[in-house]
């Protein structure tokens, strides 16, 4: 058994967590038109027109770099057809799930991808796009993640959620009549400075942020208002994990209940395009400028410099804006209390570090004994029961911090920006794209960035949470640490268990009380360079308890290196995705269940759409479906190479005769659609340019058998 070890899990408990080991050994300009009208839905009513869509137009032509078969469900259907079966009928029969599935709060879109394996490419095609497109407009990254969450909100639909705002903050003395409402309103106690010293643009800046921000928190008030104990829920979602109780377990969901996601999801949109803005104007204010204002409130502290190099942290901080010198921020923004309810820091220069306090500058977390240490205070850019927003607009920087940082919320929205620079992002855990009730986002625009962390990091996504890790552009490196072995795995303890790289996770209690929870959405979206992905068990597109994880790289030379539950994987009905567009890339799985493989009754899908790859994969891999799961190996074009050994290559083992699990679908499909490929000897059935049913046994209906698919056309 595996007892998760971090502290904004559990509203004051701690949910044991038990990790199953499976032991054994671009679309047409039609779709676009409906995908248009989509967008107009509920994220539940967007699953079913998705999969309208994927019927009426495959086309996936993408100019995103993918370069995609053009009618790939159809190859589907031949590939099934060998032993009977169609992408109609050769999916998870929800009653037979009902036996053994148990969790409540899943996501639409873990349903919409579970319910229909062969549309999971055109379904992350949708949600790509309009991530990919999102790029200079915060708003719309924070709208399509919270979508991805099922919270429906979109302030943009309509036009400029803060065009009003904008108006005001452009108008003489806006700082001071924002500064003055909020004096009337009780926020500020002391009289409004002098801000002649301040420049124009800056002033501008600040008076948006404090505009929108005055009408953002009544979404935050609502999102919670049936939460009778704000500050007691906030000191209780930082408490460290306890034993399993089954009495703290159903306040724990009554909690979840209680909590109004989409009126978060309104005010983190609001406030993005407040920060966004605020950036565009703070960053042309004249460098010569000198000027520092502080101005305490009862959410925090206002902060404006244009002094030399400035750190900052101690007291809660409501706004930073600096556009000077190399900065350091120590657990800056955050969220200090439920009063400090929103912390914002927009940073326009220098070389700067964002750290948790005590952590070494000049050494990695892994090298430091420290690490584990209690992690009572959120680190920096990390959300509790509010919104917190980091923009850094230029250098080199270091972002370290052993506490829930970079992008991590806990009933919250984290959203850390990153513009240019070769920065480094160094974590424990629950960081880097990482939450819980609500959503994280860690995005880098630019630059050959190294991101190192231990477990649930590089977005990973827990009950109601999105996590998600964007990164635009620059070679990088993905490490979620596997030779420091603090988070011993129960599949090996020789390796962590690493939940990241694109990890949903949720909390197994069938064996305690049976209340167990949904996980949430992963996502690592890799835009494009020559980028590393290294983990131990569980991570790189991975799924575990009803949850769905995804890992998307749309082009570049990558190497994946991982052990065991990796590369497109999921255990105990979740969905685990890895989708590489083009490229010479290299996957190494070491132990067991990789590259396209489910575990009861799970979906594992990896798909690599162009360049001559290489495979080095365990037993249960290259589409292997075992106790009831279904894997889908797809590679689109090259000339690729591939080495692995047991249930392998389109193979499945067989369910237990004289149970339920007999008249349950079990499936392995591999499909590589062109060049000339090898295969292992080890594998006498993988020839190039043949078709080849492995049927273990056949159902009587076909859907309930347990097949293999090898295709290599």
């Amino acid at each position: 058994m595996y007892r998760r070890q971090n502290s904004l899990l559990s509203v004051g408990e701690g949910a044991e967590n038990v990790y199953g080991a499976g032991r054994t050994n671009g679309f047409s300009g039609g779709a676009l038109e409906t995908w248009a009208k989509v967008r107009l839905y509920s994220p539940r009513a967007t699953a079913v027109m998705m999969t309208l869509a994927l019927a009426t137009s495959i086309a996936l032509a993408n100019p995103l770099g993918m370069t995609q078969p053009t009618d790939l469900p159809a190859d589907f259907d031949v590939a099934l057809g060998a032993v009977g079966l169609t992408t109609s009928s050769a999916r998870f029969n929800p009653g037979m799930m009902a036996y053994y599935r148990d969790g409540e709060f899943s996501l639409p879109l873990y349903h919409s991808l579970i319910d229909n394996p062969w549309g999971v490419p055109f379904t992350m095609e949708m949600h790509r796009r309009s991530l990919a497109t999102s790029v200079s407009n915060p708003l719309e990254t924070v709208s399509v993640i919270a979508r991805l969450g099922d919270a429906a909100s979109r302030r943009e639909l309509l036009g400029d959620p803060i065009a009003q705002a904008k108006t005001r903050a452009s108008q003489p003395d806006a700082l001071r009549a924002a500064l003055e409402q909020m004096r009337r309103q009780g926020l500020i106690a002391e009289e409004v400075p002098n801000l002649t010293s301040v420049p124009a643009d800056v002033q501008k800046a600040a008076a948006l942020v404090l505009d929108v921000a005055l009408s953002s928190y009544r979404f935050r008030t609502a999102a919670f208002l049936d939460i009778t104990d704000l500050p007691g829920a906030y000191s209780n979602a930082l408490r460290p994990d306890g034993g399993y109780d089954p009495v703290v377990a159903m306040r724990e969901r009554s909690l979840l209940r209680r909590v109004d996601r989409g009126y978060l999801a309104a005010g983190g949109q609001d406030l993005a395009a407040a920060v966004e803005q605020a950036r565009l104007w703070a960053q042309i204010a004249p460098e010569a400028s000198t000027y520092s204002i502080r101005i305490p409130t009862k959410w925090g502290d206002i902060l404006l410099n244009g002094t030399g190099s400035q750190t900052y942290g101690g007291d809660p901080v409501l706004l930073v804006i600096d556009t000077a010198g190399n900065d350091t921020y120590v657990d800056v923004p955050n969220n200090r209390s439920a009063d400090n309810w929103l912390s914002i820091a927009i940073d326009t220069q220098g070389n700067d570090q964002w750290v948790s306090a005590g952590v070494p500058l000049d050494s990695s977390l892994a090298n430091w004994p420290g690490r584990r240490e209690n992690r009572a205070v959120p680190g920096p850019g990390c959300a509790v029961y509010g919104y917190v927003f980091g923009t850094d607009v230029k250098g080199d920087d270091l972002y370290r911090s052993q506490k829930p940082s970079m992008g991590s919320a806990s009933f919250g929205i984290a959203y850390i920006r990153d513009l240019e620079g070769n920065d480094t992002y160094d974590a424990y855990a629950d960081s880097q794209g990482f939450a819980r009730v609500g959503f994280g986002i860690l995005e880098d625009n630019a630059g050959s960035d190294k991101y190192f962390g231990f477990q649930q990091v590089q977005g990973c996504g827990l009950t109601l949470g999105v996590g998600a890790l964007i990164d635009r552009g620059g070679d990088d490196t993905y490490d979620a640490n596997d030779e420091v072995i603090d988070f011993p795995s129960p599949q090996t303890t020789e390796h962590n268990v690493s939940m990241a790289q694109g990890a949903g996770n949720g909390v197994r209690r069938d064996y305690l009380g049976g209340d167990s929870l949904a996980g949430g959405v992963g996502l690592l979206y890799d835009v494009n360079g020559n980028d590393i992905y290294k983990c131990g068990v569980f991570g790189q597109g991975v799924g575990y308890w009803m949850s769905a994880g995804m890992l998307w790289d749309s082009g570049g030379n990558d190497r994946y290196t991982g052990q065991w539950y990796v590369q497109g994987a999921a255990a105990h009905f979740a969905v685990g995705a890895l989708e590489d567009g083009n490229g010479r890339d290299t996957y190494t799985a070491l132990l067991n269940m990789a590259q396209g493989a489910g575990h009861d009754f799970s979906l594992g899908v990896l798909v690599d759409w162009a360049g001559s790859d290489s495979y080095t994969a365990p037993n249960l891999s290259l589409g292997a479906g075992n106790a009831n799961g279904i894997g889908i190996m797809v590679d689109g074009e090259g000339d690729d190479t591939y080495n692995s050994r047991g249930t392998t290559l389109g193979t499945v083992t067989e369910s237990p005769l004289g149970t339920l699990r007999e008249q349950a679908i079990s499936l392995g499909v591999f499909l590589d659609l062109g060049g000339t490929d090898q295969f292992p000897a080890a594998a006498p059935w993988a020839i190039d340019g043949t078709r080849k049913a492995n049927t273990v046994r056949k159902g009587n209906p076909l859907e309930t058998g347990q097949y293999g698919i090898f295709w290599a056309r």
